[in-house]
């Protein structure tokens, strides 16, 4: 049983979002000079890597970015994980172009609204034994979180993909 119990709870943890590589660096880009922020609601965050694009698991030295959007804007020296204000349903689609001497490319990032909630936006699993009542011993399973109403509540947040821009 508690082989069965472990890879379950292995297996849910293997399949829950990720964030970014925390040993990057962590880029707050500033807001674009007379725009409108909608209201935040935390971070989300975007890692970005400029590439060879011949060889797109090799990052390039000496390389720079801009992350830009209607509402922030960033210029940087990649890896790097930019924390970006979470807008919710009003997040943009990101614009980061990165340069290495005569080498450039870009890419357009696409925000993606996931449901955070229970165990790292799954349901949540759980086992109940008790005494029960006058019958004698009651045994149980539930399945709550991930949406649920309650403690378990969960909450919908934006994420952005990691992108890797290739250089040419």
């Amino acid at each position: 049983m508690r082989r069965l119990l472990l890879g379950l709870v292995t297996a849910l943890a293997a399949c829950a979002p990720g964030g970014g590589d925390a040993s990057l660096p962590a880029i707050r880009p500033g807001p674009v000079k007379g725009a409108t922020l909608p209201p935040a609601q935390g971070e989300a965050e975007l890692v970005v890597r400029a590439v060879q694009a011949s060889a797109p698991e090799q990052d390039i030295a000496g390389a720079t970015c801009t992350a830009a959007s209607p509402y922030f804007t960033a210029t940087f020296v990649p890896p790097a994980r930019l924390l970006v204000p979470d807008f919710g349903s009003a997040a943009p689609t990101v614009t980061v172009t990165c340069k290495a001497g005569s080498a450039q490319g870009s890419a357009l990032v696409a925000p993606e609204a996931v449901w955070s909630g229970g165990a790292g936006g799954f349901p949540t699993v759980g086992i109940s034994v008790g005494t029960g009542n006058m019958s004698g011993v009651g045994v149980g399973v539930g399945w709550w979180g991930g949406g649920g109403a309650g403690m378990n509540a969960g909450h919908p947040v934006t994420r952005y993909p990691a992108v890797r821009i290739p250089l040419q």
